[in-house]
This record gives structure tokens, sequence and C-alpha cells, in this order.
């Protein structure tokens, strides 16, 4: 349960500083992203650019994923498993 939990952790904040980025940067975040959809429906992908889709689809993804693994590994440091 503690190693779901610091995974989960790290994810968290990873995500946040991720956003954060997105917003600084002035790249479609997810939230934007199903705003958009949700409001102008399928336009929105014609208004996105090739970073956005990048972005959304390959790269937020790696990097929660990465995030995750090292929550797993945290985990495997502290209590030395």
């Amino acid at each position: 349960m503690l190693k779901i939990f610091l995974s989960g952790w790290m994810v968290l904040l990873v995500a946040i500083f991720l956003n954060v980025l997105v917003q600084r940067f002035h790249i479609m975040g997810w939230y934007e992203f199903l705003n958009k959809l949700q409001s102008i429906g399928k336009v929105t992908f014609s208004g996105m650019t090739v970073v956005d889709y990048l972005w959304l689809f390959l790269v937020y993804p790696l990097c929660l994923g990465y995030a995750a693994l090292m929550g797993d590994r945290l985990y495997a440091l502290i209590f030395r498993l």
C-alpha cells in the first residue's frame, strides 16, 4: 500500500510541475484540450499544433510513467527491497 502511495505522490508532484511548464510555454494541456473538445467538438483537433499533439499523446504520458517508476524506485531505496 505504501508503494502505491509513494508512486501516486510522485506522479502528482510531477504532473503539477508539468502543468506549470505547459502554461508557461503556452502548450495545450489536458484540461484545455478537454474543455475545447466539449465546447467546440472535433474542430479542437484542427486548432492544435504539432507540439500540442506530441505533448498530450507522447511526452506527457511518458513523463507520468517515468514519475511512477521513480516512485517505485524511491520505495525500493527507502525499504531496500
